[in-house]
């Protein structure tokens, strides 16, 4: 017979699947205008198509984030329609279908395809935005005062063991998530000689990126998704945002980059950032390679798939770390302060995975587990 645990998970998924049905049959979505042209129901994506080839040459007038944020709102609006305070997370996973619905049914948009908890929006221009998380799994209960951390952004920590080995920590998020779980980090590599360099929020840039991730340990707390190029449904590539946010500029700042699939405009609640795909590491760090490098990135779908393992291999790096699918914060962050405590004390990468799991009760619903690609038997202490 079936456990009690099962019974319920089956339960709730069978509940999921039918609230989904009732919010289609609904039209679960408001009414919302765009250019004098109405998006009253999903029924209407054949007639869009008309719209979208007579729109072919208005690229630069698409509010890009104007349209994609109205969609998020109305969305969120009828969510709390519906009544849901809380959301299972099966339930949750589900209501993201009809997120995708609306933006596909948008006459500027071209496709929009959901994988895991990534929207990839692709407007009729050929411009792309990535909606990154749209449950906002990434939110912490409170959020912290910049202003505390903006005299410590940078930290190095140097301790007199002569061994010359660098570690940069990389906190994007620190506007979000505050800096103590990447102290811990700081002080368990230095404790065993490691130069850390601290950088956090905009001072993580694509130029840093590009430039300096030539240390033995590197580890970056940030958000990450996937990017259907193609609009086949499915992952073509892992990709991950800096601190840098999304400007006018951006893609002239950054014309080759952009051009050759190295970045692209990331969403993550309200802002957009640029992220980086595993063709940046690759052309950046080809002929300057790193030095047998432990990388960790903590993130969602950060080792959903070994596009961006392959590039850091390919690159220099003997193994890399991340979370297979979703993550939340806390749960991440914890995660980090044991896997490293763990690394320092000489464990292989292979057992602290082993160790950690899936980290907490919330990434064992998402079966979301720590997982590495190359060498197992990796050690940061000889």
């Amino acid at each position: 017979m079936f456990s009690k645990e099962s019974r319920i998970l089956s339960l709730t998924l069978l509940s999921s699947i039918i609230l989904l049905s009732l919010s289609f049959t609904e039209g679960f979505l408001v009414e919302a205008s765009y250019s004098s042209l109405s998006v009253k129901s999903f029924s209407q994506k054949k007639s869009c198509v008309v719209y979208k080839k007579s729109f072919g040459q208005i690229d630069q007038r698409i509010q890009y984030e104007t349209i994609v944020k109205y969609g998020l709102s109305a969305w969120r609006k009828n969510i709390s329609k519906m009544g849901f305070i809380f959301l299972p997370v099966v339930h949750s996973f589900s209501l993201l279908y009809s997120l995708e619905k609306w933006y596909d049914s948008h006459p500027m948009i071209e496709f929009a395809t959901l994988v895991e908890t990534t929207i990839t929006i692709r407007f009729v221009d050929g411009t792309y935005v990535l909606l990154i998380d749209p449950l906002e799994c990434y939110k912490p209960f409170f959020t912290y005062d910049n202003r505390y951390f903006l005299s410590n952004v940078f930290s190095a920590y140097t301790h007199g063991r002569g061994d010359e080995k660098d570690a940069v920590v990389l906190n994007p998020s620190q506007y979000l998530y505050g800096r103590w779980h990447c102290q811990k980090i700081m002080d368990s590599l230095s404790s065993i000689g490691y130069n850390v360099m601290y950088r956090a929020d905009e001072y993580v840039d694509l130029g840093y990126i590009e430039n300096n991730l030539t240390a033995e340990i590197i580890y970056m707390n940030t958000h990450a998704g996937y990017w259907d190029i193609d609009g086949d449904g499915r992952a073509d590539t892992v990709v991950i945002a800096t601190g840098e946010k999304w400007s006018n500029e951006t893609v002239d700042r950054y014309r080759f980059e952009y051009e050759n699939k190295m970045i692209v405009r990331g969403m993550v609640g309200e802002i957009c950032f640029v992220a980086f795909t595993p063709a940046l590491i690759k052309y950046c760090y080809e002929s300057v390679p790193m030095p047998g490098s432990l990388v960790y990135m903590a993130t969602c779908h950060a080792a959903y798939d070994d596009s961006m393992a392959k590039s850091f291999l390919s690159s220099g790096a003997s193994v890399y770390i991340g979370w297979s699918r979703n993550t939340f914060f806390w749960t991440n962050s914890l995660s980090s302060i044991v896997a490293f405590k763990l690394l320092c004390r000489g464990f292989t990468v292979e057992r602290v995975c082993r160790i950690v799991g899936y980290g907490g009760i919330c990434n064992f619903l998402f079966r979301s587990k720590l997982t590495y690609y190359g060498k197992g038997d990796f050690r940061i202490v000889c």
